[in-house]
């Protein structure tokens, strides 16, 4: 079960929220978590940075890892930065095995030197929330000039 499971605070400005999550992240505390998050997002009025500080994570099954993946979608459709932060060795390992250790982190690691994808690659772009509209649109993001 999550201890206390989120803990806002606004840290490095008026529009970065940064939650704490402890404990278990599994079946029975998603939904906890869900509204947690909105609840930060909605209070924090102009929010365009989103940190979930992992490291207090104990076990993650796979709906915590589909929570975290929601969590990111919703984000980025409102056009806030997305980020992990404190992930330990067995969420790492976690998010490695099933292919989604780049999809959640690609925004912190887009546009840095020595990354293989630049800011308006459309994976980099897809991080983002104007990349992330144009990938949810019906037949996907369009070409440039299209």
């Amino acid at each position: 079960m999550l201890d206390e499971p989120v803990t806002p605070s606004f840290g490095t400005g008026p529009h970065a929220v940064r939650l704490a999550l402890t404990g278990d992240l599994d079946y029975d505390t998603c939904g906890e978590l869900l509204q947690r998050v909105r609840a930060a997002l909605d209070d924090g009025g102009g929010v365009e940075e989103l940190h979930l500080d992992c490291a207090g994570l104990g076990l993650v099954d796979s709906m915590g890892l589909s929570t975290l993946l929601q969590i990111h979608r919703s984000a980025g459709r409102d056009g806030i930065a997305f980020h992990l932060d404190g992930i330990g060795p067995a969420l790492r390992r976690l998010l490695e095995l099933t292919g989604t250790y780049e999809h959640l982190t690609a925004l912190r690691q887009a546009g840095l030197p020595g990354t293989s994808e630049p800011p308006g690659t459309e994976e980099g772009a897809a991080a983002t929330g104007a990349g992330r509209a144009a990938a949810d649109r019906p037949g996907g993001p369009r070409p440039a000039g299209a």
